[in-house]
C-alpha cells in the first residue's frame, strides 16, 4: 500500500510540475502548445498515407486480374498529393513554431529578469540564489532542458501515441484476419511470442533511456562552469573599464587560463562523459531496434509464406510494425525524459519561489509633517558569517537633520545603510518608521522614502534625462534643476542632444564618455530628482575634484532643506557641517556628538581618525 501511495504521489507531483510549466509557457507565448499539438497530429499521420496507399498499389500490381491504370493513377495521386499536403501543413506549422520558440526564449529571459529585478536585496546576495540561477542557465541554454523542452517532449509524446494507435488499428487486421482453426492457433502463438520479445526489448530501451537521462542530469546539476563563463564573458570582459586593467596588468593570460581551466575544460569533460552515456545506452538501443526490425521481417515473412496476407499487406504490416515499435520506444523514452526533465523544473520553481518578495505590508506611508526612523538595539550578521557586523546599535534620524557616519573600513557603516533602506532584516532588535516596524510597510512604498547615492552607484548607457529621472518619462524642468544642483548642467548644455544625449557608446555611437567625477555628479543629480524625504550619501564626493566638492558642501543645507540627510565619508573634514556625527567601530557606535565635541576627547576614536588625516592638510 505504501509503495502504491508513493507511486501515486510521484505521478501527481509530476503532473503538477508539468501543469505549472504549461501555465508559464501559455502566459509567455499564448497558443504555442496548441500549434505544436496540431503539428504533432499531422506528423504522426503523414507516414501512414504512403503506407496504406502503397499496399493498395502493390496489391493492384500483383493481383490476379490485370491492373487498372486508372486506379493506379488514382492511388498515386492520393499518395503524393496527400503526403505533399500534409508536408506543406507541417512546414507552415514548423515555421510558426520556430518563430514562437524565438519569442518564447526572449520572453523567458524577460520573465527571469523581472524575477531578479523584483528580488529582495538580501536574496540577491545569497549564494543559494546564484547557484539556482546558474543551474537554470545551464539546463536551458547548455542542455536544452527545463521549461524550454517541456512542449517538445509533450508533443513527442502525443506524436508517438497517435502513431501507436494508428499502427495498432492497421496491424490488428493482419494478425486477426486468418482462416481456419490451425491458422488462428499459429497466428496466436507467433503473435504471443513476438509480443513477449518486443515488450522485453522495449523495457530494456526504456530502462536505458531512463538511466541515461538520470545520469545526464547528475552531470549538470552540480556544474558551476557556466558561472565562470558568465562572469568573464558577460560581466568582466564586457565592462569597458576592465580593459585598462587587462592591458596594464597583462591579464589576458590570466583570463584565458581561468576560462580554460575552470570553465571550458570541465565543460568539455561533461560533454565527453555525456557522449559516452549516449554510446553506452543509445548504442544498445540501436542494436535492439535493428534486432526488432529483423524479427519483424521474419514474422511478416512467415505469415506471407502461409498465404495469410497479400504482398501489399506485407509492406503495410512491416512498415506499421516498425513505426509501432519505434513509437512505443519513443513514447516511453519521452515519458522518461519528461520525468527527468521535471528535475530541472524543480530547480526553476525553487528559484521562482525563492525569489518571492517577502515584505508586502498593508500600511502605506502618507505625506505628513515629519519622518522619524529609529534603530532599536539592532544587531546583524550576514548569512554566510558567524560574526556580527552590527552589534546593539540604537539611534534616531528625523526630518530636518544632518547626520554624518564615520569609521574605518569594515566598521559597519554600509551595512547600517542596507538595514536602513530595508535591504536586510536584523537578527536582533528592530527598526521603526514613525513608530511602526518597517516590515509593516509596503516594500516599494518604503523604498520611495529614500534617495541614495551609493558608493558603487551605476550610470547606464541611456540618455542623460533618463539616467537622472530613472524613467523614460520625466519633468525636464526638474531634471535641469537637479543637474544644476549637482553641478553638471553646463556639461549637459554643451552636448548636441542635451538631455537626450546618450552616455557612453554602448548603444549610441555618438554617445559621450564621461569622467568618474561627472558620473558621480549624475548620481547625485538622480538623488536630488527623486526628492525623497530621506537622502543618503555614501562617499558622494570621492571622485569629485576639490572645487566641485566644496561647491556641494557649500550649498548642502540648501540642497537638503527639511529632509533627513545621512552622510557617510572617510574624509572627516567633509563631515564638519553636519549637526551630529556617529562614530562606528567594529559594528558599534562608540561615539556621538558634533565635530568640536568629539575632538575634545583625545582618547576617542574620532580624535584618532581626525589626527591621522589632519597631517595631510597641514
Amino acid at each position: 500500500m505504501k509503495r502504491k501511495k508513493e507511486t501515486k504521489d510521484s505521478f501527481s507531483e509530476n503532473i503538477s510540475l508539468i501543469k505549472r510549466a504549461l501555465s508559464i509557457i501559455s502566459e509567455l507565448t499564448p497558443n504555442r502548445l496548441k500549434i505544436d499539438v496540431i503539428k504533432a497530429v499531422v506528423d504522426a499521420l503523414t507516414p501512414y498515407i504512403a503506407i496504406c496507399m502503397s499496399a493498395l498499389i502493390i496489391d493492384e500490381l500483383a493481383g490476379k486480374k490485370e491492373p487498372s491504370v486508372q486506379r493506379l493513377i488514382y492511388y498515386v495521386i492520393i499518395t503524393t498529393g496527400g503526403t505533399l499536403f500534409f508536408h506543406i501543413i507541417s512546414a507552415i506549422l514548423q515555421q510558426k513554431i520556430t518563430i514562437m520558440n524565438g519569442v518564447f526564449n526572449q520572453e523567458l529571459k524577460k520573465y527571469l529578469n523581472n524575477i531578479k529585478l523584483n528580488l529582495d536585496y538580501d536574496k540577491m546576495e545569497d549564494t543559494k540564489y546564484n547557484e539556482l540561477h546558474s543551474k537554470i542557465v545551464g539546463s536551458m541554454f547548455m542542455t536544452n532542458g527545463g521549461i524550454t523542452s517541456v512542449v517538445d517532449l509533450l508533443t513527442s509524446l502525443i506524436t508517438s501515441s497517435i502513431a501507436c494507435i494508428t499502427a495498432v488499428i492497421i496491424i490488428t487486421r493482419v494478425f486477426v484476419k486468418t482462416t481456419g482453426e490451425a491458422s488462428q492457433l499459429f497466428s496466436f502463438g507467433i503473435g504471443l511470442l513476438y509480443a513477449i520479445i518486443i515488450i522485453g526489448c522495449i523495457a530494456i530501451t526504456v530502462r536505458n533511456s531512463r538511466k541515461e537521462s538520470k545520469e545526464e542530469f547528475g552531470l549538470y546539476q552540480n556544474c558551476a562552469t557556466n558561472r565562470y563563463i558568465d562572469y568573464y564573458h558577460f560581466n568582466y570582459m564586457e565592462d569597458d573599464k576592465a580593459a585598462k586593467d587587462i592591458h596594464i596588468f597583462n591579464q589576458r593570460d590570466l583570463i584565458i587560463g581561468e576560462i580554460r581551466d575552470k570553465a571550458r575544460k570541465p565543460w568539455m569533460n561533461i560533454l565527453i562523459r555525456r557522449a559516452r552515456l549516449y554510446q553506452i545506452y543509445f548504442g544498445s538501443n540501436i542494436i535492439i531496434s535493428t534486432f526488432i526490425g529483423g524479427l519483424t521481417y521474419v514474422v511478416i515473412g512467415l505469415r506471407a509464406l502461409k498465404g495469410y496476407i497479400s504482398l501489399g499487406n506485407v509492406s503495410q504490416s512491416y512498415s506499421s510494425i516498425v513505426i509501432l515499435i519505434s513509437s512505443i520506444q519513443n513514447f516511453f523514452v519521452s515519458m522518461s525524459q519528461i520525468i527527468s526533465n521535471n528535475e530541472y523544473l524543480k530547480v526553476l520553481y525553487e528559484y521562482i519561489d525563492f525569489a518571492g518578495v517577502s515584505s508586502q505590508g498593508e500600511i502605506i506611508p502618507k505625506e505628513h509633517n515629519g519622518w522619524e526612523i529609529e534603530f532599536h538595539n539592532v544587531s546583524f550578521k550576514y548569512p554566510s558569517s558567524e560574526e556580527y557586523t552590527l552589534k546593539n546599535v540604537s539611534f534616531r534620524i528625523t526630518s530636518n537633520s544632518q547626520t554624518a557616519i564615520v569609521g574605518v573600513n569594515g566598521s559597519g557603516k554600509t551595512t547600517m545603510i542596507k538595514l536602513l533602506c530595508g535591504f536586510y532584516k536584523p537578527q536582533e532588535g528592530y527598526i521603526t518608521l514613525n513608530g511602526f516596524k518597517i516590515e509593516d510597510y509596503d516594500r516599494d512604498a518604503y523604498l520611495d522614502l529614500f534617495s541614495v547615492v551609493f558608493q558603487d552607484f551605476k550610470i547606464f548607457a541611456f540618455p542623460i534625462g533618463e539616467n537622472v529621472a530613472a524613467s523614460t518619462q520625466y519633468d525636464e524642468k526638474r531634471v535641469w534643476q537637479a543637474l544644476k544642483t549637482a553641478g553638471i548642467d553646463k556639461k549637459t548644455e554643451s552636448l548636441s542632444n542635451k538631455l537626450n544625449h546618450y552616455i557612453y557608446k554602448n548603444i549610441d555611437v555618438e554617445g559621450t564618455d564621461i569622467s568618474g567625477g561627472e558620473e558621480q555628479k549624475l548620481a547625485i543629480a538622480r538623488a536630488f530628482y527623486k526628492d525623497a524625504p530621506f537622502i543618503i550619501f555614501d562617499e558622494p564626493t570621492a571622485a569629485l575634484d576639490p572645487v566641485a566638492e566644496a561647491e556641494i558642501y557649500t550649498k548642502f543645507n540648501q540642497i537638503v532643506g527639511d529632509k533627513a540627510a545621512v552622510f557617510i565619508s572617510h574624509r572627516l573634514s567633509s563631515c564638519r557641517f553636519c549637526e551630529r556625527i556617529f562614530v562606528f567601530d567594529k559594528g558599534e557606535i562608540v561615539q556621538r556628538g558634533t565635530h568640536d565635541d568629539l575632538l575634545k576627547d583625545s582618547n576617542g576614536k574620532y580624535f584618532e581618525l581626525w589626527n591621522a588625516q589632519a597631517q595631510y592638510y597641514q
